[in-house]
């Protein structure tokens, strides 16, 4: 029972090792209401919400969103079995139980968006449940003091065996040996109360090292508004009797969906030293444009560069969007319009299942000359 005890809390310590916990793949199709766009790789083992605070290009309101984010394969396939399973299990599986979904709503610019999407791991550096190194250092918090205790004890056995009852001093040696084994075991079980916070320092240990590894993910996103509409409609009713005609009016609610484009996109980073991060991102996809409510192409791509440690870290963004938005549905002219995106900002580990990433986004259109400036919020919450 105690060895299955100690395997399940080496099993949970090796599933809550997450480098980071970024936004929803959802949430970065939401008008970009992300701190950060490119967003860095993240072991979701839980359901998570996301939590975000913009201003709006008109006015200074408040704009909330929420999203939903799980892998859904990890949960069938390995959220309930011991992390052995995943450890035997074959490449591919290890890349399917990458997948996670995630679907969120926002109101910005009188309109209610909805956006789902989904993102798939295809490289990481440290994959910690299958990580021997980060195993042992676990297993190490948990099995090195105690097994020299338990070698201490069975010296002490050894001695009661060896005992001769006909010696006078017989029934103090033996309440001796049998103190120094009482004693041994309640060594024992103090070692064991402080084991979870030994594991929890063995995995903080771990995630310090290797908060910025190198990886590569392809995500997949679309974008929605809808709005709730009332339909009336009519029906006649004719009365044998009086021969006449009632007319009765219905009301009923429906609520309409409009698409808005989707975006598909590669991002990707590589570690610098233990402190520094730099990553990139790609992206293609069609929009709705906000000049013409036509649905065009988008090209993004850009650059983050990244300081600080697992607690917390800043960083720069740069980003370039180029629209192509057709004037009309019968028209071949496009307009072209140019976006230069900079944001600075920060993530901050406020524990080890909430996170909050904030930045100042400036926004140059190339074309008008018009400049913006949001600041943007999120809280990203794993729900453990």
């Amino acid at each position: 029972m105690l060895q299955a005890q100690k395997i399940g809390n080496l099993d949970k310590a090796a599933k809550a090792t997450e480098f980071s916990i970024p936004a929803s793949p959802a949430f970065n199709m939401l008008n970009e209401n992300v701190p950060a766009r490119i967003q860095r790789y993240a072991s979701l083992h839980d359901f998570k919400v996301d939590w975000s605070m913009t201003n709006g290009q008109q006015g200074y309101s408040l704009s909330p969103g929420i999203a939903i984010e799980a892998q859904p394969v990890w949960i069938l396939m390995f959220d309930r079995a011991g992390a052995q399973k995943y450890r035997v299990a074959s490449p591919v599986m290890k890349t399917l139980s990458t997948l996670s979904l995630s679907v969120g709503t926002n109101s910005s610019n009188d309109k209610n968006w909805l956006a789902w999407g989904a993102k798939i791991n295809l490289f990481r550096q440290n994959d910690p449940l299958a990580d021997p190194a980060f195993i042992q250092s676990l297993e190490a918090a948990t099995s090195t003091l105690t097994n020299e205790k338990l070698l201490k004890i069975g010296d002490l056995e050894k001695s009661k065996a060896l005992l001769n009852s006909q010696e006078e001093d017989y029934a103090d040696l033996l309440s001796a040996l049998n103190d120094s084994i009482a004693s041994m075991n309640a060594a024992i079980a103090e070692i064991k109360r402080g084991q979870p916070e030994r594991i929890a320092d063995a995995r903080d240990a771990y995630i310090e090292n290797h908060w910025n590894s190198a990886f590569l993910d392809l995500s997949f996103g679309r974008l929605l508004t809808f709005q709730q509409i009332d339909k009336s409609f009519s029906q006649t009713i004719s009365n044998p009797a009086t021969s006449l005609d009632t007319t009765l009016v219905f009301t009923q609610n429906s609520l309409e969906l409009k698409n808005c484009g989707y975006g598909v996109w590669l991002s990707g980073g590589l570690p610098i030293g233990s402190s520094v991060m730099i990553s990139g991102m790609a992206r293609y996809g069609k929009r709705a444009s906000p000049i013409t409510a036509e649905i065009g192409q988008v090209f993004s791509a850009g650059a983050n560069l990244r300081y600080g440690a697992r607690r917390y870290n800043f960083f720069m963004e740069f980003f370039f969007d180029q629209n192509s938005d057709p004037l009309s549905d019968i028209s071949n002219e496009n307009l072209e319009r140019k976006l230069y995106m900079l944001t600075f900002g920060g993530d901050w580990r406020i524990s080890k299942n909430v996170m909050l990433s904030f930045g100042i986004l400036q926004t140059r259109d190339f074309q008008s000359g018009v400049l913006f400036i949001q600041p943007l919020a999120n809280v990203n919450c794993l729900m453990r």
